[in-house]
């Protein structure tokens, strides 16, 4: 569990390292070549840089037990964090097609394309780099997934950037020259304009683990597959399978209903088919919380 929390800390402070370099670079140069696109890539990334120290400062306070104030652990700061990276996301995209929308409408914003297309490549190249290194990492963290969710939106824009002005460069040399300043703010209104959608889907993602709702689809049919096996496996009755997951932490609850022809009659039956279940969910990438009753009697299972 140590190395875990170890390799999810490297990992976010690779994301902030990265986030602090984009931020300084997008809005000094954005500022010095009047390019609000730029510049949005730049607050991009300086709001990412608040938002993983937060997202690394929550991950280090997850790590700390306290059973005493936090009996079933303290994931459900995962998701309320997230929630908050994504709202603020979601208020800077809001903020940049206004802005955008704004420019447009008085005129558009002269900008050095030959400057803008160098920044435009070097940080479609960075940030893709950065975006694969953390997406390679196999651990369920919400945290690293998150971030590197920004880092994907950061590649995206980055690309939108590059294109943007090889457009621009290329209009400069023919009649439609006068087009160019609209350029800039154009791109800023499609870029912005796509990534509300992320912010949207990640904040609605992370309210049904604060409300305990049931996980992905794929992660319930694995343990309803297992949990169906052992019912038949040792001839119990009935089974009742709850599940939630809440930041890293799956939690896994079964109630088997019992009668006359079941195959567990001891406590040491009932701890086998424990350790068989936990055993068949290795594979799922999370810290389990795994319950397992038995009754003979279905009143104690509803809910």
């Amino acid at each position: 569990m140590h190395n875990y929390y170890a390799l999810e800390k490297k990992l976010l402070k690779v994301s902030v390292y990265g986030a602090v370099m984009f931020a300084v670079t997008g809005i000094v140069l954005g500022y010095l070549i009047s390019s609000q696109m730029i510049m949005f890539d730049g607050l991009y990334s300086l709001i990412s840089v608040m938002l993983s120290l937060i997202s690394l400062f929550a991950a280090h306070f997850i790590q700390k037990r306290d059973t005493k104030k936090f009996p079933f652990g303290k994931e459900m700061l995962e998701p309320l964090v997230i929630i908050i990276k994504y709202a603020v996301m979601l208020f800077l995209c809001l903020a940049a097609l206004i802005t955008a929308v704004d420019a447009l409408l008085s005129g558009g914003r002269e900008t050095n394309v030959g400057f803008a297309l160098l920044y435009s490549v070097l940080s479609t190249i960075a940030c893709c780099g950065i975006f694969v290194y953390l997406k390679k990492q196999k651990q369920g963290s919400g945290f690293i997934q998150a971030e590197a969710n920004q880092w994907r939106m950061d590649t995206l824009l980055s690309a939108a950037v590059l294109i943007g002005f090889f457009i621009a460069a290329l209009l400069s040399y023919t009649q439609f020259t006068l087009l160019t300043p609209y350029i800039d703010p154009l791109m800023v209104l499609i870029s912005a304009g796509y990534f509300l959608k992320v912010p949207v889907v990640e904040i609605t993602k992370a309210l049904k683990e604060v409300l305990e709702m049931a996980p992905d689809q794929l992660i319930e049919k694995k343990c309803k597959a297992v949990i169906h096996s052992i019912q038949a496996h040792y001839q119990i009755e009935d089974s009742v399978l709850r599940m939630s997951k809440v930041g890293s932490k799956l939690f896994i609850e079964v109630d088997f209903i019992l009668n006359e022809q079941s195959k567990v009659k001891t406590v040491a039956e009932q701890d086998l088919i424990r350790e068989e279940i936990n055993k068949r969910t290795n594979d799922l990438q999370y810290k389990k919380w795994l319950t397992v009753s038995f009754t003979n009697d279905r009143k104690w299972i509803n809910g």
